[in-house]
């Protein structure tokens, strides 16, 4: 049974070589799974402290805002930096930021104030790593490893969301907030000491040129390839009109339709679930059309808001959020592999972070629209909206060249610089 289990998830027999045995890997990855830890309970930890100082609701969500400003304002200025230094720098660099900020936390008074300002500075930290992260998991895998590693990078975050909660509630609630932000201070700290040892390999960046230059030529790898364009604006879209309308009325179908919270966090719970298989099956699965599987896994999730608007049964509902969930991961996996194969390994970063800009805008919009949009045209018609939009915008970018196989024909931008090139010469990042 446990080799079954280690084929399954690539960790022998891979054409790339043994996962298990690729060192630089299990430090990045290990790494990454202690930074997800932190930002699960790091979220849990300042709602349960404000809600302790007296803050209402309103208060909280205010909080978090600050997260998606911070994600705005430093996205582009990440994946600048991420592709100047070596990317266990910026990782190193943001996590002991964010470490720093959790100790502010446990020592400090837990106002509002204090905690919106830690919300802020953990997003903008965040905003540094997870470019940084995805550029250097690229360079650490030889192509054939690459899906399995993006797979684990998705099963972590996905165990993630569904242990992270729960546990830091526990923490909190047996415990107070600040031994909450003493567990976010370690689990951050264990990820910042992972990468200590990590060697790197390493990438020649281009010719050093002005913040906005560089950034543009970010923009310029998106724009050339009508694919990766095609997939950004399509994602970001899904998020304001489907995504963020399901996550702000699922609670309330929850309460006015089954009459409590169960249905809301079961289903929150079966979306991981979902995409926890979605991310195993994707260790292995090789799809001879991987934009064509990526897009339908996107498109499943437009079945999340036909539950919510005919909410026949709870396990109707359970069943459209792991069907989401599935099909979500399969995308996120084909998404980032062959985006790792695509762009040049010195602009990466800069692309990613195109990619986390559009849907951090997006997101937050979304969730601000939703509540007066309810109120103009009513919740059976928004969510109908959302429904196909949901599967309607993600099908469309199929008819874009190249999106089927998400595959492009054009030559890198000032060389003739590939994605495999930085998996041939290791050495220590300065």
């Amino acid at each position: 049974m446990r080799s079954r289990l280690r084929k399954l998830i690539g960790l022998t027999g891979s054409a790339g070589g043994p996962l298990a045995r690729n060192r630089e890997f299990r430090l990045l990855w290990l790494s990454f799974t202690m930074s997800v830890a932190a930002d699960q309970i790091f979220p849990v930890t300042v709602t349960i402290a404000a809600l302790n100082a007296g803050g209402t609701a309103s208060t909280v969500g205010a909080i978090f805002t600050c997260r998606w400003i911070a994600l705005i304002v430093f996205a582009l200025l990440g994946g600048l930096w991420a592709d100047r230094l070596p990317r266990r720098t910026v990782m190193v660099a943001s996590l002991g930021f964010q470490s720093c900020v959790a100790a502010v936390g446990l020592c400090g008074t837990a106002s509002p104030w204090l905690l919106a300002l830690l919300v802020f500075l953990v997003g903008g930290a965040e905003a540094f790593h997870r470019p940084a992260y995805q550029a250097c998991l690229s360079s650490v895998l030889t192509p054939a490893q690459r899906p399995a590693g993006a797979a684990l990078t998705a099963v972590s975050w996905r165990l993630g969301a569904v242990i992270g909660p729960g546990l830091g509630a526990y923490v909190v609630t047996a415990w107070s907030a600040r031994i909450g932000f003493l567990a976010v201070l370690t689990a951050y700290l264990l990820g910042l000491v992972l990468l200590l040892p990590l060697r790197e390999p390493v990438v020649t960046p281009g010719r050093r040129a002005s913040a906005v230059r560089e950034i543009a030529d970010g923009l310029s790898e998106v724009v050339r390839r009508r694919w990766v364009l095609g997939v950004i604006v399509a994602v970001a879209l899904q998020q304001m009109l489907t995504i963020a309308p399901a996550q702000v009325l699922l609670p309330l179908v929850s309460r006015e339709t089954f009459g409590g919270d169960a249905v809301y966090g079961t289903a929150l719970a079966l979306l991981s679930v979902g995409g926890l298989a979605g991310g195993l099956v994707s260790m292995r699965w090789k799809p001879g059309r991987p934009g064509l599987a990526a897009i339908t896994g996107l498109a499943l999730y437009g079945v999340v808001p036909l539950a919510l608007a005919w909410p026949v049964s709870p396990e109707f509902v359970y069943a459209c959020y792991v069907t989401a969930g599935l099909g979500l991961e399969i995308f996120a996996v084909q998404w980032v592999v062959n985006l790792q194969r695509e762009i040049p390994p010195e602009r990466l970063a800069r692309v990613t972070s195109v990619d986390w800009l559009a849907a951090s805008v997006m997101t937050p919009l979304g969730l601000t629209l939703t509540g007066p949009a309810g109120a103009a045209i009513g919740r059976p018609v928004l969510l109908a909206i959302g429904a196909m939009a949901g599967f309607a915008v993600p099908l469309a970018t199929l008819l874009l060249r190249g999106m089927p196989r998400f595959q492009s024909d054009v030559t890198a931008l000032g060389g003739d610089s590939t994605p495999e090139a930085a998996t041939l010469n290791y050495g220590h990042s300065p």
